[in-house]
């Protein structure tokens, strides 16, 4: 019986380990592409991009909610003479035709952020991602431990 109770122990700890590690691997994702849209916006060369193609995807949740995200993909032509499609998750509504002013990193003219957006990392966006993070890893052991209890 004691072995038992000391596996259940290991496994909770295990597990809770991986949730930490996925959460904090997450965390540092967001934070990742938030500074490297913050260096485009910075740093990043201007361009004025055609509008190819605008679409809606609409996402459905399990819970009934549904959300939407304009999508538009972008033509234009880099300073090497290259012609770069790139695809923009849009804010306001663009047609197909319409100029878009974005910004990209001359490394990587695939990856366009807006050019009048602003993506910074503030205190409340940290707090959300650790209170989320926390909320993960104590929902989590508390449905291991009540498996391990029972």
């Amino acid at each position: 019986m004691l072995a038992l109770g000391a596996t259940y122990g290991l496994g909770s700890v295990v597990i809770g380990l991986l949730v930490a590690a996925l959460g904090t691997a997450g965390l540092v994702s967001m934070v990742r592409l938030a500074l490297v849209n913050r260096r485009t916006i910075r740093e990043g060369v201007p361009a004025e991009a055609r509008c190819l193609e605008a679409y809606v995807v609409h996402n459905r949740s399990s819970d009934g909610y549904t959300t939407s995200q304009r999508r538009l993909i972008l033509g234009f032509e880099a300073p090497d003479g290259r012609d770069v499609r790139a695809e923009l998750v849009a804010q306001a509504p663009y047609a197909v035709g319409d100029i878009v002013p974005v910004r990209y990193l001359p490394e990587c003219p695939e990856r366009v952020v807006p050019a009048g957006a602003s993506f910074g990392i503030g205190p409340s966006a940290c707090l959300k991602g650790v209170a989320m993070l926390g909320l993960v890893y104590a929902g989590l052991s508390l449905t291991v431990m009540a498996l391990g209890s029972g």
